[in-house]
């Protein structure tokens, strides 16, 4: 501890009689605001060795002096346990932990409350803070670990800052924290900075953390070469997390050529541990990229993902059984992995689900499920269930019949280029039904669906042909436009004489339907009588 003993034996006297009066006096005038005398007194009554009015010196003012804190010293160290437990906390602000830690002690077994209190919600601390104290680059470190994991990132930050030269680990929490906002403001240029020194040293996690933030373009530009280069640092000691994104880049080409045979090499190292790595080598598997198919594999990689909650992977688990690929077809076992993927959101599984309640497939029919199911991946934009919740509402399964919800679901489903839901829109268009009837409207749902080979469309758009209007080419070849502008793209050309079906018409152009490929698109009217 640090005494005043050399003070202490010239200051420390008895008090005379009354000067626990003048003590009072002077708390008194400093109650009565009155706090030049007051301290005044105290002063004169420390230097005879009151240990009360050394402590009050300190406690008397929000801005104590040097010669304040001293007073507070030699109080502490006469043993008042106020003082003491204040000086542990002066001291404490200055990182003198050691000192800090044995006065606070001291205050405790005085009787000081506070410090009790003090002490059983931060003596594990305090040996942190002690081990820190001399500047060790492994205890700075461990500390600043230990206010991360508290999520005190303000204070996690304050230590790593001092051990970045020394361990790449420190500069790698400030490039997170910049990145995540943890504890300061997000700031993607500063966590590349910070990352980069850190991965300049060897830090695998910085240059993985790195790869990731260039190839998302978090910074503001996507720069998917030194996302490559960067995972591939990460992945020279074949660690699962970036060996399983490395043999990604190579799957799909991010920052580097196509390699099939290098991303199954990396995938395989990668996929015992790595449920990623599972999800992209049972994709290999399953669609025969790069290799040829093995649904026994493919599902035996799912199946390993899925079990680590990985969404998407649990949906192919539940396909294998539902197809019976490379496994017997089961669909009660289809049924149970679809749930688990739906309940985490894959609007597939939810799709498939509502599929299978609403055509009793391994489960009792049931439309009022079928239709949470459905409604549940509408909402996510799964055109399929969209076009389906349109059936639904148009048949009253499940829900009121609402035939204004049908036609909104049809096209929702039909601008995403849903077939089905296009010719559905077309039927909803020529018959009226929960829309104002339009036969030109009808034709180009129908010849929409038709041109993405809905052979039902083809069929509703030929009987229908006769309700819209006829215009003749009176030119010798005029083009046929996507849209309404002579620059736009030419779809086709057609002879004089040829009639076009009209769709809509302006001042300067009309939409057409032609039957060749089914074609709509738009011509100029001066080509048309």
């Amino acid at each position: 501890m640090n005494t005043r003993s050399w003070i202490l034996s010239a200051l420390i006297t008895f008090a005379l009689a009354g000067c626990a009066a003048t003590y009072e006096s002077a708390e008194e005038s400093f109650q009565t605001g009155d706090i030049d005398a007051a301290r005044a007194a105290w002063t004169e009554l420390a230097n005879d060795g009151d240990v009360r009015s050394m402590y009050r010196l300190y406690t008397s003012t929000n801005r104590p002096t040097p010669d304040d804190v001293q007073w507070l010293a030699i109080a502490a160290d006469s043993g008042n346990a106020d003082a003491q437990y204040d000086y542990s906390m002066f001291l404490l602000d200055r990182e003198r932990y050691t000192d800090a830690y044995d006065y606070v002690r001291d205050a405790e077994a005085n009787g000081s409350l506070p410090a009790k209190e003090f002490l059983a919600e931060n003596d594990a601390i305090f040996q942190l803070w002690m081990k820190a104290e001399d500047g060790n680059v492994f205890d700075v470190t461990n500390l600043g670990e230990h206010y991360w994991g508290q999520k005190d990132y303000v204070n996690a930050i304050k230590w790593f800052e001092r051990c970045i030269k020394e361990n790449s680990y420190c500069a790698f929490y400030l490039g997170l924290a910049y990145a995540g906002g943890y504890g300061v403001e997000v700031d993607y240029d500063t966590s590349i900075d910070w990352y980069t020194q850190s991965a300049l040293k060897g830090n695998k996690d910085s240059a993985r953390n790195l790869a990731w933030i260039y190839e998302n373009g978090n910074s503001g530009t996507v720069d998917t070469q030194q996302a490559f280069r960067w995972m591939t640092q990460a992945a020279q000691e074949q660690w699962p997390v970036p060996t399983a994104e490395l043999g990604r880049y190579y799957l799909y080409g991010v920052g580097t050529p196509k390699n099939i045979q290098k991303a199954f090499e990396l995938l395989t190292i990668a996929a015992p541990e790595n449920k990623f790595a599972a999800y992209n080598l049972a994709r290999m598997y399953y669609f025969g990229e790069g290799i040829e198919k093995d649904f026994e594999q493919s599902f035996r990689w799912f199946e390993q993902a899925g079990k680590q909650n990985h969404r998407a992977s649990k949906y192919y688990v539940a396909q294998h059984y539902y197809k019976g690929l490379g496994r017997d077809k089961n669909l009660n076992e289809a049924r149970k992995w679809f749930k688990q993927a739906a309940d985490l959101g894959d609007s597939d599984a939810q799709f498939r689900l509502g599929w299978m309640y609403s055509n009793a497939e391994g489960v009792e029919k049931s439309y009022r499920t079928a239709f949470n199911w459905y409604n549940k991946a509408a909402e996510q934009g799964h055109s399929a269930a969209q076009n389906n919740l349109g059936v639904m509402f148009a048949e009253g399964q499940g829900t009121e019949k609402d035939d204004y919800q049908a036609f909104k679901w049809y096209e929702r489903a039909a601008k995403q280029g849903d077939e089905v839901a296009q010719n559905n829109l077309g039927v909803r268009y020529e018959n009226g039904t929960g829309v104002r009837k339009s036969n030109e409207l009808a034709a180009y749902w129908y010849a929409t669906s038709a041109q993405n080979n809905y052979k039902n469309a083809q069929s509703n758009l030929d009987a229908m042909l006769h309700k819209l209007r006829v215009k003749h080419v009176n030119v010798k070849l005029t083009e046929v436009y996507k849209q309404n502008d002579f620059d736009s793209t030419t779809l086709l050309s057609i002879p004089q004489g040829e009639k076009a079906y009209v769709l809509s018409e302006g001042s300067q152009w009309t939409e057409v339907y032609y039957p060749k490929n089914n074609t709509i698109g738009f011509i100029n009217n001066t080509h048309l009588n």
